[in-house]
């Protein structure tokens, strides 16, 4: 089945006073009246402050900046970066924070625009540094990396925002000021402020002067609504764990999948490991909706598991079978999966042949299948889903 996508109802008197043009916090407003969603004074203040980004990017004329004229000059000779270059919303997990990016996005008119989770999106900046490396010997690349950026899109969105890598925190300051300099907005969602990322890290020095830019250069916004809407979510279901396969349990997941993304507009996600590429056909904030054969019964490993866990903080599978002897290569790619998602707190909805503890109910290897038997009960429990998803 496939998710309906979210309905943004029609505006009627939904336009900025000033401008005349239909605003994210205007169409949030008509929303919560129409009861697509509940009201929220936290979210409701923060698509207050996409506005200026929406008004700011909407402009006929900023998809011509850094047009032709600027191509021909130097980046040296514009040193002074825009005081304003987007915002940066952040709070706790379930605030709501996705749901708001969904509205923001889906409305903006241009076309020079992308949405990508932080984590993937520094993979590729890495990736590409290599790439250009391969092809010339010079000693510093991010500036055309950057170029490569700025053309491709003019708003770039993130999901996710999080540091843990040394490499990432020593390039962020010059990357982003890059990034501002070519007029490109920036708007992104985090668990944390900027002051509070990557604490501890190494060469955290470094990452301070990003701090700073972001202070500097971006609205920061706090979502601290009191409610943990993608909790309540969970709790509402009845189980998350559904132990039987058919049209019962196919309709038990799409409604999962309907409350947890908000019938958001499904993609594909490509998830690029060592060169390869993994391909998540159903996917929408945060979450994926994908089968046991997709993910156990293809040739996937370690490394695949950890950048889908890195990349969800929610994973819908459906049709997990009863294990075996027989399918002992699916079993412990299955037991790598749930070890992997364990690991990086996310969390699991999924229909089964039968309970967990009857999953691999015999045979060489169904000792072994005890803790990953104990990891999905667990993974059932408030405890579990009230944790934070761990994205690195």
């Amino acid at each position: 089945m496939d998710a309906e996508h979210r309905t943004m109802p029609e505006p009627t008197q939904t336009k900025d006073g000033a401008t005349g043009v239909v605003t994210p916090s205007a169409m949030y407003a008509q929303m919560v009246a129409a009861g697509t969603v509940q009201h929220d004074t936290a979210q409701a203040e923060a698509m207050q402050a996409l506005d200026k980004v929406y008004l700011r990017v909407s402009d006929p004329e900023f998809e011509q900046e850094d047009g032709i004229i600027s191509k021909l000059l130097s980046s040296v000779l514009r040193p002074e970066l825009p005081e304003f270059c987007g915002t940066y919303l952040w709070g706790d997990v379930g605030r709501g924070k996705s749901m708001l990016m969904d509205i923001f996005y889906e409305m903006v008119p241009i076309k020079a625009k992308r949405r990508v989770h932080f984590h993937a999106f520094m993979r590729e900046v890495h990736a590409r540094i290599h790439a250009w490396r391969q092809l010339k010997s010079q000693h510093d690349l991010l500036p055309r990396v950057v170029d490569e950026l700025a053309r491709e899109a003019k708003l770039l969105c993130f999901d996710e925002f999080q540091v843990h890598d040394v490499t990432d925190a020593m390039i962020l300051s010059r990357l982003f000021t890059l990034l501002f300099q070519k007029g490109v907005v920036v708007v992104t969602t985090s668990n944390r402020a900027p002051k509070d990322l990557y604490q501890g890290g190494l060469q955290r020095e470094q990452f301070e002067q990003f701090i700073e830019l972001a202070e500097a250069h971006l609205d920061i916004v706090r979502i601290d609504g009191p409610l943990d809407y993608r909790l309540q979510q969970l709790k509402a279901f009845e189980q998350v764990y559904y132990p039987s396969v058919g049209e019962e349990a196919c309709e038990f997941l799409y409604d999962a999948y309907c409350a947890l993304t908000q019938s958001a507009e499904s993609r594909p996600t490509v998830v690029e490991v060592q060169g390869r590429n993994v391909v998540l056909e159903k996917t929408a904030s945060g979450v994926a909706w994908v089968s046991f054969a997709e993910l156990c019964e293809r040739p996937l490993g370690a490394g695949d598991y950890l950048e889908i866990a890195a990349l969800f903080h929610t994973l819908i599978m459906q049709d997990i079978p009863i294990l075996s002897p027989e399918k002992r290569n699916e079993a412990k790619r299955f037991v790598t999966l749930i070890d992997t998602l364990y690991e990086h707190k996310v969390k699991l909805i999924c229909s089964a042949q039968a309970p967990a503890e009857a999953l691999y109910p015999a045979g060489d290897g169904s000792f072994e299948f005890q803790r990953t038997v104990s990891r999905l009960m667990e993974m059932q429990s408030e405890r579990y889903l009230s944790l934070p998803h761990i994205s690195e």
